[in-house]
C-alpha cells in the first residue's frame, strides 16, 4: 500500500518529475496585433510582445488540475519586454514610450522567436504565481537598442540594463501576480516542471 501512495504523494507535493505539454502554436504570433501600452500612471506604460493565448490557456488548465488550486488569470498572454517600473522610474526621463514602441515595431517584435524553458512558480506567504520561463535573443536585442538610445541621451549607465531581463509568460496566480519587487525572479531557478512542446 505504501508503494502505491508514495508516488501519489510525491506528485501532489512536487511537479519536478512531471512534464506538461504545450502546443507549438504558442510560437505563432506574427499575425497577432502589437498592443501599445501608453498612459500617464506609474503602471500604464510598458512594452510587451503579445502571445497566442489558446495554447497558454490549455496549459493553465493543466496546471490548475495538477496543483489543485483555484488560480486567476488575465485571459491573455504576453511577454513583458520593458516593465512599467523600468519605464516610469528610469527610461521616461530620457525617452518616451512612443519611441520605445517605434523601436519594437521597427524590429518586428511580434515576429520575435523565443524558447520555452520550463514551468516556473514563485511564492510569497500565501500567494503563488505560475509562469512559463522563456529565453529570447530577439527580445533581448530590442532591450539592447532601448538601452543604447537611453544612454545616448545622457541616461545614467547601468540604470537600465538590457541583460537584466527575465522573460516569461504569466499563466495564473492565487490572488495577485508576484514580481521581482516581491522577491520572485522568473527565471530558470524558479522551474518546477518541464514543458514539452507538441
Amino acid at each position: 500500500m505504501h508503494k502505491i501512495l508514495l508516488p501519489v504523494l510525491a506528485f501532489l507535493f512536487s511537479l519536478s518529475s512531471f512534464a506538461f505539454s504545450l502546443s507549438r502554436t504558442v510560437h505563432v504570433n506574427a499575425g497577432i496585433p502589437f498592443i501599445k501600452h501608453e498612459g500617464n500612471g506609474a503602471f500604464d506604460s510598458y512594452l510587451s510582445m503579445e502571445v497566442n493565448y489558446a495554447p497558454v490557456k490549455e496549459l493553465f488548465k493543466a496546471v490548475v488540475q495538477a496543483e489543485r488550486k483555484k488560480l486567476k488569470n488575465r485571459g491573455e498572454a504576453h511577454i513583458t519586454v520593458v516593465t512599467p517600473v523600468e519605464f516610469f522610474e528610469v527610461l521616461k526621463n530620457k525617452i518616451t514610450i512612443k519611441e520605445i514602441n517605434e523601436i519594437a515595431l521597427k524590429n518586428e517584435i511580434q515576429k520575435s522567436s523565443f524558447k520555452v524553458v520550463c514551468l516556473g512558480k514563485g511564492s510569497l506567504k500565501n500567494d503563488d504565481t505560475y509562469f512559463i520561463v522563456v529565453k529570447s535573443s530577439d527580445l533581448f536585442e530590442i532591450r539592447r537598442k532601448i538601452q543604447k538610445l537611453y544612454e545616448s541621451r545622457g541616461g545614467k549607465v547601468g540604470a537600465f540594463e538590457a541583460q537584466h531581463f527575465f522573460p516569461h509568460i504569466t499563466l495564473g496566480f492565487t490572488s495577485r501576480d508576484l514580481h521581482e519587487a516581491d522577491g520572485v525572479v522568473k527565471n530558470e531557478k524558479a522551474c518546477i516542471a518541464d514543458i514539452e512542446l507538441l
